[in-house]
């Protein structure tokens, strides 16, 4: 299940957690570069968990046929504005995961599904299920990209606090604070307030954006995927990296994981 109804609310400030170059888009095409040279000509390509947008309309301006999709009705409406603004027409559609089947046939040749978005799986079961939803949309020959925060270093270190910025945008000043809160057991709800204090002509103003996670263990996450169809694993996964990803074919022809 994704967390619809906290995104709705953050929807409007999330574009101030990206630097100025990771807010256009690029960042996330050039991590894809080693797997876009493996698609087909025309390829169709899905982000399945599109934000607000921002690497759908990158990966547009490179030329590729792409949609996005989210479960937040608020995620899909700066997404749409952001493409208005851009004047761009890529098509962004409110959706959650195990929801895709009924609203695409089996027509992508990759999905992307990037920015952590896969830890608000309450359970194996729910992230399996979403999984099958992903899995349902692709081609047989196609692939998924998905990356995620490594929760293993995570909860091994338990950093209380982390910031981003300053950013300054539109005579707006902003410092972001990251409050982590630890739960007794691993399996429990992690949640993670997002605290945005901005300066407007002297005056501060803060907002606070609680987002839950529930975390996983690499192993678990190999075991989740196959269980939804998934295989022919490539991954950068080492205990000391902060996030990793993991390209997951579509068939699983080959189950051994290529540590590249």
């Amino acid at each position: 299940m994704q967390a619809t109804t906290q995104y709705d609310a953050f929807a409007r400030d999330y574009h101030w957690i990206f630097g100025n170059e990771r807010l256009t888009g690029e960042y996330e095409v050039e991590n894809c570069r080693q797997f876009l040279k493996d698609l087909p000509s025309d390829p169709r390509i899905l982000d399945c968990a599109c934000g607000i947008g921002t690497q759908a309309l990158a990966f547009a301006r490179h030329g590729y046929d792409i949609c996005g999709t989210d479960a937040s009705a608020g995620m899909i409406r700066e997404a749409r504005k952001l493409a208005r603004q851009a004047g761009m027409k890529v098509r962004f559609q409110q959706c959650a995961w195990r929801d895709l089947p009924r609203k695409f046939g089996r027509q992508f040749d990759l999905v992307l599904c990037r920015g952590n978005a896969i830890g608000h799986c309450r359970n194996e079961h729910e992230m399996v299920n979403a999984l099958r939803g992903i899995r349902s949309v692709l081609k047989d020959t196609g692939s998924l990209i998905l990356d995620t925060r490594n929760w293993e270093k995570i909860c091994a270190e338990k950093t209380r606090f982390s910031t981003l910025g300053p950013r300054i945008r539109n005579g707006h000043r902003c410092v972001i604070l990251y409050v982590w809160n630890y739960p007794k057991r691993r399996t429990d709800p992690h949640t993670i307030e997002v605290v945005m204090i901005f300066e407007t002509d002297g005056r501060l103003t803060v907002r606070n954006y609680p987002i839950t996670y529930y975390p996983f263990r690499f192993q678990e996450l190999i075991r989740r995927l196959k269980a939804a169809g998934f295989g022919s694993f490539q991954t950068n996964y080492t205990r000391k990296l902060g996030d990793y990803f993991i390209r997951a074919g579509a068939c699983p022809e080959n189950d051994k994981e290529d540590k590249s």
